[in-house]
């Protein structure tokens, strides 16, 4: 086999090693409260440098880690496109806490101020803080429509628009907002997601529903992920004998030019 075709081989093992990191990310989110599973998509690029020079070892890592490092030749290979986030909703689970929320659909997010800016997550296991501020599991402010919201001591009720009162007195309203592309959201830690589109801007979500008492599940399907897992595995095993195959012959092809 021809180097440009062990190299295609190797560029297939490195985008199912991205595939089993994905399984395995998702796995350990199977129970997050509002995660959002990863979704990695891949494509096959026509490498051909058409006889221009190699560029060196830096510029090539430069700018297309997965180029093929020699000049004259086509190489077909294949990369990750995308690391895309699936955002179908999760099951809503009763939870019986009145701090705890769930959005019954699957636009919105709450919004949430953190020390590096306002972030927005699906994940509505809240707490009152010591100061009664409606808080995340990590501590970070939920923002309402007109700021952070201060609850009273009482019966906290929220409605399904995400209007809050403590034994029927308004206490603020919740801010859910969506985006024009929720798809080029930037994936944080904790179930967090961030606009780096300036065109992505976050806009009120008017019609909104809100669960009390409920949060939302993951939406990981562990059986699915389980079986991406094991087609992942068997995927590499074929990649590897092919390389090994392809070795032995050019080792073959070597004995036999030296005769």
């Amino acid at each position: 086999m021809s180097s440009q075709g062990i190299y295609s081989l190797v560029s297939r093992g490195k985008t199912l090693e991205t595939q089993m990191d994905s399984v395995a990310n998702n796995l350990a989110n199977v129970d997050t409260v509002g995660y959002k599973e990863d979704q990695p998509a891949f494509k096959e690029i026509l490498s051909r440098t058409m006889g221009v020079a190699g560029r060196s070892d830096e510029e090539t890592f430069a700018t297309q880690d997965h180029l093929a490092p020699y000049g004259g030749a086509g190489v077909s290979f294949v990369a990750t496109a995308d690391m895309g986030k699936n955002f179908a909703p999760g099951r809503p689970r009763p939870t019986g806490n009145d701090t705890d929320l769930a959005i019954i659909s699957s636009k919105g997010f709450f919004s949430i101020q953190t020390p590096q800016g306002e972030r927005f997550t699906r994940a509505g296991n809240f707490r009152l803080n010591q100061e009664r501020q409606l808080v995340t599991a990590d501590g970070f402010q939920v923002v309402g429509k007109d700021g952070p919201l201060v609850i009273k001591s009482g019966k906290l009720q929220v409605a399904d628009d995400g209007t809050l009162s403590v034994d029927d007195q308004p206490q603020g309203g919740l801010k859910i907002v969506t985006f024009p592309y929720p798809e080029r959201l930037q994936k944080l830690g904790g179930a967090m997601f961030a606009p780096v589109d300036p065109e992505n801007n976050a806009r009120i979500l008017e019609d909104v529903q809100v669960a009390q008492g409920y949060v939302e599940s993951s939406n990981v399907d562990a059986v699915r992920e389980m079986t991406r897992m094991i087609e992942a595995n068997r995927a590499y095993t074929t990649m590897q004998r092919a390389i090994t195959a392809a070795d032995e012959m050019n080792q073959k092809a070597l004995t036999l030019a030296q005769v």
